[in-house]
């Protein structure tokens, strides 16, 4: 074996060469592979993920068109509140889980103009759906959505909490 001309040192014939970090696991090196395209990732979508164009933004998760969505607790109850400018009561779609709140809503618009010289057509198509994690448990039968210049307010009561468990001695006999 040759000596390190760094170090000086002569490895042993079973040491065999080693990469610092991966001498025990030998898919170390496929997980730091991994980080570094995560991290890759990461700064793609900070810097350009955000631009409408894309789609999609990294800090908030929805679409460039998504809606403006507040979740507020006002102590009986969990208020949603969602801008929604041109969309109809009629094109929103709400489902309640004892522990989230759906929102989902598709629109579709044509206009068509004729004359003697021109045709001009356009269609529009805008569609969006999110998902909420409710921080306390709701009661979904008694949830109430309102929609009114082009904002949705949607009223989830809260479940009361269950009573504390309740420990009983019991003496044997």
């Amino acid at each position: 074996m040759r000596k390190n001309k760094e170090t000086g040192i002569t490895p042993q014939a079973s040491e065999g060469i080693t990469r610092k970090g991966f001498e025990d696991d030998p898919f170390a090196w496929a997980r730091q592979i991994d980080r570094w395209f995560d991290d890759l990732r990461r700064e793609f979508d900070e810097h350009w993920a955000a631009w409408p164009r894309f789609g999609i933004s990294p800090r908030n998760g929805e679409t460039a068109r998504g809606p403006s969505i507040d979740l507020q607790d006002k102590g009986t109850e969990f208020v949603v509140t969602a801008e929604m400018p041109g969309v109809s009561k009629d094109d929103v779609e709400i489902h309640a889980t004892p522990n989230s709140l759906e929102i989902r809503s598709e629109t579709r618009a044509q206009r068509e103009e004729k004359d003697e010289t021109y045709l001009f057509r356009e269609r529009t198509y805008g569609a969006f759906y999110r998902s909420l994690p409710l921080p306390g448990a709701i009661i979904p039968e008694n949830v109430v959505a309102t929609m009114k210049d082009g904002t949705l307010e949607v009223r989830l009561p809260k479940q009361e909490p269950a009573p504390a468990a309740k420990s009983v001695a019991v003496k044997v006999q």
